[in-house]
């Protein structure tokens, strides 16, 4: 395995790769050493944002700079009485761990900080991010994404594909290009809005449910029957059937699975003009 590793003192080891560091940030190119399949890029953080853009280059750049306002709120709540007239040096951000091998690209924090992390990759690019405690943000990559914030927001913009996004506290807003007709979506959040733009030509079977919220589109459904999560027909007499609150339906003749679902917020699918 080829590992590239930001650590302070560790310089030495990425001779063939570019490297910057300053105090408030770290900077990993990963060069482009197989080109005969697209790149998959796998992020997994404790906390921190994940901001992840397309470019016209082949290498794939990695960067983890310092949230300067929790940098702000720690050195507030941290002020230590006994420095009173002496100047703080802070230490630097250092933790970025960055490894390639067989064209995947895999990104950790090491310790337990919360950095702002901007990743720049080919367009042709698969994502894998996943973060505790930020928002996640992707625009004008075109792949297999799958992202999961536990308490952020996400926003991808203009990406192409295939979906699956899943926040347990925050709002979804997504804009697709192009849909992988053979690979199915997901949208889900526990608490949160779901809006989502599709091509007008889209193709799909949906299921769309939300517990407490309501249900926009623009898109013509062909309505399928109540969906039946529960029935019973004992031989001691009883029956029970249940019935839950998710919509089925086809949009354009049915294709792809697609599920929209969110417990708390409202589900927005919008036809791209």
């Amino acid at each position: 395995m080829r590992q590239y590793s930001a650590l302070l003192g560790m310089t030495l080891m990425v001779c063939s790769l570019g490297l910057a560091q300053d105090a408030d940030s770290e900077r990993v190119v990963v060069p482009a050493r197989n080109t005969t399949h697209a790149r998959k890029v796998d992020v997994n953080l404790m906390g921190g944002s994940i901001t992840v853009k397309s470019y016209a280059g082949k290498e794939v750049i990695v960067e983890a700079r310092a949230d300067g306002r929790r940098a702000e709120r720690d050195r507030d709540r941290e002020r230590d009485k006994a420095a009173d007239g002496m100047k703080r040096l802070d230490l630097p951000q250092r933790g970025l761990s960055v490894e390639e091998e067989d064209n995947v690209v895999t990104v950790r924090m090491q310790h337990s900080q919360s950095p702002a992390l901007i990743i720049s990759v080919p367009p042709d690019t698969s994502l894998k991010l996943h973060t505790m405690y930020g928002e996640i943000a992707v625009e004008g990559v075109k792949g297999e994404l799958d992202v999961d914030s536990m308490n952020g927001q996400i926003t991808l913009a203009n990406v192409s594909g295939s979906v699956l996004a899943n926040t347990m506290n925050g709002a979804m807003k997504i804009t697709m290009d192009s849909v992988d007709p053979g690979k199915p979506l997901s949208f889900s959040s526990m608490n949160g809005t779901i809006d989502v733009t599709l091509p007008a030509d889209f193709k799909a079977n949906v299921k769309l449910r939300t517990d407490r919220g309501k249900i926009y589109s623009d898109f013509d459904f062909k309505l399928g029957p109540g969906a039946i999560t529960q029935q019973n027909d004992t031989a001691d007499g009883k029956f029970k059937v249940k019935m839950d609150r998710t919509i089925t339906g086809a949009i354009n003749g049915g294709g792809t699975e697609a599920t929209f679902k969110t417990y708390n917020g409202t589900i927005y699918l919008r036809k791209k003009k």
